[in-house]
């Protein structure tokens, strides 16, 4: 491995430009394959006149569903921004970040392979069964394993550090917080993932609600109201033990 003396110490505004730029370009790439899903369905309504509400169907699934991965991947480099300027710049850390990136990119193709095969089996052009149920599968799967990765990843590093800094002494105050904050963050968003995939495999919900679901829970306070729930739950769990004790 080259010596870090030879390049200089890794500075956080170092890494925050590097990091910038690969989201950026997994947007990009998200974003390059959205004229050639619509064009795809112009051309499928121009062959098919009579699948009008079909193909609306399958506009709207495709406008939705890319909004809501756009979101998924914005707050995953808000999560990602904030463990590189709070946390610590060690090994471990850049390692992670470097899993996450590469992480991160495979969410456009991938997010590509599902949705391409959801609108075909609507129109009727294939039908998922068999090989093509199993890529089906997979795809989504794949995709909400590298969510609870990522996101997973971040809570390693929130809550790792956090025990760093306590023992280390002498951190200011506002950077416990933001590390404390980053942590019941991606728990939280790793919790949704789970919850959120177990419903999509159980046939409640269909693509593309489950990225729904996950994008607003990211504008949302899941976070509190988990502690809000906890700090209900636990009183009441101690208090039946000390019941059960005292008879």
């Amino acid at each position: 491995m080259l010596p870090r003396a030879l390049i200089g110490d890794i500075k956080p505004e170092n890494w925050l430009g590097f990091i910038d730029a690969i989201y950026a370009i997994v947007l990009t790439l998200l974003l390059i394959e959205l004229p050639s899903q619509i064009l795809e369905l112009i051309k499928e309504y121009e062959n098919h006149p009579n699948l009008h509400g079909i193909i609306w169907n399958g506009f709207l699934i495709s406008i939705i569903g890319y909004l809501s991965i756009f979101v998924i991947i914005y707050d995953v480099w808000a999560h990602h921004r904030v463990a590189v300027t709070q946390g610590a710049l060690n090994r471990v850390n850049l390692s992670l970040g470097i899993l996450m990136l590469f992480l991160s990119s495979l969410l456009p193709p991938l997010y590509h392979v599902f949705s391409s095969l959801k609108y075909e089996s609507l129109t009727g052009t294939i039908s998922i069964t068999g090989a093509l149920s199993s890529i089906y599968f997979d795809a989504r799967l794949i995709l909400y394993l590298v969510g609870f990765l990522v996101y997973g990843s971040i809570a390693f590093i929130a809550a790792k550090d956090l025990r760093f800094f306590r023992r280390l002494g002498g951190v200011a105050e506002s950077r416990m917080v933001a590390l404390k904050r980053l942590r019941s963050s991606s728990i939280a968003m790793v919790i949704v993932l789970i919850i959120v995939s177990l419903v999509s495999f159980a046939g409640v919900s269909t693509p593309p609600m489950p990225l729904v679901l996950i994008a607003l829970c990211t504008h949302l306070p899941v976070d509190k109201l988990m502690l809000q729930l906890k700090r209900q739950i636990l009183p009441r769990k101690f208090r039946n033990n000390h019941i059960t004790k005292v008879r």
